[in-house]
């Protein structure tokens, strides 16, 4: 057999298609996707819990809407350090170690019957799962050169959706049984929706354990000076996907290019350093690509995460109306207004468990998201991301107004999951960024954009949680706005129509 002929200074894009494609890259898809549900578990399933633990903690919807904002909030408080971080330590030294803390701080909230320090201990939890949220994508992408980028963020996609099915099975198996004990030494009555907290914290320390095995991103060792550490990197990716051994890699030296700059980090100052990092971002010529991504994302989050805080609560009081004969066709908010609940102690008042409809709810937007991202991995390259983004951001766009005139109400929960696919579309949005920026801004990039996703998720909750129950035709104006908005401005990201033949 003829040995290849041994190449050098090569563009590292070159090198890391040389490596193959192969077990090495399936182990890093489906283990980013299993850290991004758990950033899924420990930031969003805080929802299922709030119907039935609302009398618990004494909880209106306002306070519902604060709790389910609150880890959103540490994400926008955090964001910035963990860009910085991320692109200055390294993806994976940031992932992990904020996998572990939050697994620990998770696992705190879980014994307090305090509202309000169980708002504290669910901001401390949002502010470390800040850290895998964004650098996770950073981190799977520079791991593959651009024909294979963006299929590979989507089928990561695909398995967190999947990974994410660990939420309505487990909340169906436990939320609802009838057990409770004492807990004498702090005086807290555990119930089901407590444990539930537990399983879905869990994810954490699993993929963090994981997530110690494998290397750190090539881009960002080689993009650090580190061109030794680079290239073993890329020979145990190429012998992990061959079988053969990490010696006949025939990659020798890596080439500079603008995104490189070849040297280590040495900054003291950590706010001077976070200053520089962030700057480029809003000066010529990422301005615009900065401001688009940030309000495209601020739109996806406000309708998707934001509208995800009461998707289980409506789904259960629909189920509630549905189950008296006497009610008649309504719309959604009609529903709403009909089902009120009211935050009490008395238990006779208080939402102990969740219609199996709700769950099942749950488990076909999860399904959506799961099936979605993989149809989207096996076209994105052929059609381009801007024919997927426009059609998601218009046609939920859309779907959002319907919700507002539908007098059916299983109708209007289908509906209610088509608004929400609208989620599908921040894998498109977040491949792009990873494409518009140079290595040594990209995580910094990723971490700012998703901090104006966070901040719309927050303010999406808390206006449903102020307008639900007696504005709730406006709530959903909201979203149909912000999409359309967001569908046309699109059109203006570089090279989204771009399309890749294999």
């Amino acid at each position: 057999m003829v040995q290849d002929t041994v190449a050098t200074n090569i563009p590292l894009e070159d090198a890391l298609e040389k490596t193959a494609f192969g077990k090495f890259n399936w182990i890093l898809i489906i283990l980013s996707g299993a850290t991004l549900a758990a950033v899924f578990m420990e930031t969003i399933s805080i929802n299922v819990i709030l119907p039935v633990a609302q009398c618990d903690l004494r909880m209106n919807n306002q306070d519902k809407g604060l709790l389910s904002a609150i880890g959103f909030i540490a994400v926008i408080v955090s964001s910035h350090l963990w860009g910085f971080l991320a692109d200055t330590r390294g993806r994976k030294k940031i992932i992990v170690t904020s996998l572990f803390i939050a697994f620990f701080i998770s696992i705190l909230s879980t014994l307090t019957q305090s509202y309000w320090l169980f708002v504290a201990l669910r901001f401390l939890n949002g502010f470390f799962v800040s850290g895998p949220s964004a650098t996770t994508f950073a981190y799977l992408g520079e791991f593959h050169c651009l024909k294979d980028r963006s299929k590979v963020m989507m089928l990561g996609s695909f398995t967190y959706a999947f990974f994410c099915f660990w939420n309505p099975i487990f909340a169906a198996i436990i939320i609802n049984q009838d057990w409770t004990f004492y807990i004498e030494t702090i005086n807290l009555l555990f119930k089901p929706w407590r444990l539930f907290m537990i399983i879905c914290a869990i994810p954490s320390v699993l993929t963090g354990c994981c997530m110690v095995f494998m290397p750190e991103s090539p881009k960002f060792t080689f993009s650090q000076g580190n061109e030794l550490e680079t290239l073993k990197i890329l020979q145990r990716i190429y012998s992990c996907n061959t079988g053969k051994p990490a010696e006949t890699y025939n990659v020798t030296s890596l080439a500079k290019d603008a995104d490189f700059d070849d040297q280590k980090t040495g900054h003291t100052n950590l706010f001077h350093f976070m200053w520089t990092q962030t700057v480029p971002l809003f000066k010529h010529p990422h301005l615009r690509n900065t401001l688009t991504a940030c309000y495209i994302q601020f739109c996806i989050f406000n309708s998707h995460s934001g509208f995800w805080t009461f998707f289980p609560e409506i789904t259960n009081r629909i189920a509630i109306w549905r189950n008296d004969a006497s009610h008649v066709s309504s719309t959604v908010c009609q529903v709403l207004n009909d089902t009120q609940v009211i935050s009490n102690e008395d238990a006779t008042l208080c939402v102990t468990k969740l219609d199996s409809s709700a769950y099942q709810s749950i488990f076909i937007l999860i399904s959506v998201y799961c099936f979605g991202w993989l149809a989207m991995s096996l076209i994105i390259n052929r059609i381009g991301k801007l024919i997927i983004m426009t059609t998601l951001l218009f046609s939920c766009g859309i779907t959002g107004f319907s919700l507002i005139f539908v007098d059916q109400p299983v109708v209007s929960t289908y509906l209610y999951i088509g608004l929400m696919t609208v989620g599908l579309t921040l894998t498109v949005l977040n491949a792009s960024t990873v494409e518009l920026f140079p290595t040594k801004l990209r995580a910094m990039a990723l971490c700012l954009t998703l901090m104006s996703g966070r901040i719309g998720s927050v303010i999406g909750s808390n206006v449903m949680g102020a307008l639900l129950d007696n504005y709730c035709v406006y709530t959903f104006v909201m979203p149909t706005t912000l999409l359309i908005s967001s569908g046309f401005l699109a059109f203006t990201i570089p090279n989204i129509s771009k399309r890749i033949f294999k």
